[in-house]
């Protein structure tokens, strides 16, 4: 998670940022976003244990998280569904030991303060390489500024041995085990959708000051390109006029994103970078703007 602190305190300190982007071929980004939600929205919709949750529609789908390393017994990633008032967690497991079924798999979440497991969907079976999902369905917080938390996860299931040609169970016989996944992090860009304004000026005075929230921060970064791309990667915001890329040989510039929080709320943010004095870092100063003053507190807290 992208760690922003206050200039008077502390510095802030980077993390590494691993962008996946999908091949276009003959369709444009937001035609195959679209499509790809279009399906988890049809797959979660089928899910019998979400049926009387009342969901609503699905906002947001985030990519595949990944919860263990790829050489490991179990093969784990999660991918993250937002809906208004809850977030589904999707395990897609595959089973690589050729001896063993699994029964009744399913991912015990210990749930982030604030947050509540409602509901699970257990998948009835695992067998060697063939992939499998399982659910989660947590409640968000009724605090409407608490959004983002770590959860902890455990696979659980009841394995049995088996014949590695057949996958058959050798017999009825087996026990139950379980297996501790890498923790979860729910992050703002989990709730906020990408929205792009091709006038920022405009709609930053649409929205207007009314839920204004603004302070400056300090980056330990050493060029505004960097700090570009962890501000853009922690909100999860579109940048609006180009300004996700730097001129060359700056020392300040000035980032425009926009978006639409869970709810329908639109967020704007108006983030003015610039080379410290002493070459040491980059400072910021940024602007909230929303429709909705929480949305605007949630933004700028996250942040801080």
């Amino acid at each position: 998670m992208l760690k922003l602190v206050h200039m008077k305190q502390k510095v802030f300190y980077s993390v590494d940022i691993v962008e996946k982007d999908i091949p276009i071929i003959g369709k444009t980004k937001e035609k195959i976003a679209a499509s790809r939600q279009d399906i988890f929205a049809e797959q979660l919709a089928a899910v019998p244990e979400f049926a009387a949750l009342n969901l609503g529609p699905l906002f947001k789908s985030s990519l595949p998280v990944e919860l263990t390393e790829s050489e490991t017994e179990f093969v784990v990633r999660c991918i993250k569904h937002t809906f208004n008032n809850h977030i589904v967690f999707q395990f897609d497991c595959t089973n690589t030991l050729s001896d063993q079924v699994l029964e009744n798999v399913y991912v015990q979440v210990e749930p982030s303060e604030g947050f509540e497991v409602v509901a699970y969907s257990p998948c009835s079976k695992l067998q060697y390489g063939i992939p499998g999902t399982t659910y989660a369905c947590v409640s968000l917080p009724t605090d409407p500024l608490v959004v983002i938390g770590t959860f902890g996860n455990t696979l659980k299931y009841f394995v049995k041995d088996c014949d590695p040609n057949s996958g058959e169970p050798d017999d009825d016989e087996g026990y139950e085990d379980e297996y501790v996944l890498e923790d979860l992090d729910v992050l703002l860009s989990d709730h906020i959708q990408k929205i792009l304004k091709t006038n920022f000026a405009a709609a930053w005075e649409e929205v207007t000051e009314k839920n204004e929230l603004e302070d400056t921060y300090a980056f330990n970064l050493k060029t505004l390109e960097d700090a570009v791309k962890n501000v853009m990667h922690f909100l999860g915001m579109q940048p609006c006029e180009r300004s996700d890329k730097v001129p060359e040989n700056k020392s300040s510039h000035v980032l425009f994103l926009s978006g639409v929080y869970r709810g329908g709320h639109t967020v704007l943010v108006r983030a003015k970078l610039a080379i410290r004095s002493d070459a040491e870092g980059v400072t910021m100063n940024i602007a909230v703007r929303s429709t909705d003053s929480n949305v605007s507190e949630i933004v700028a807290s996250a942040i801080g």
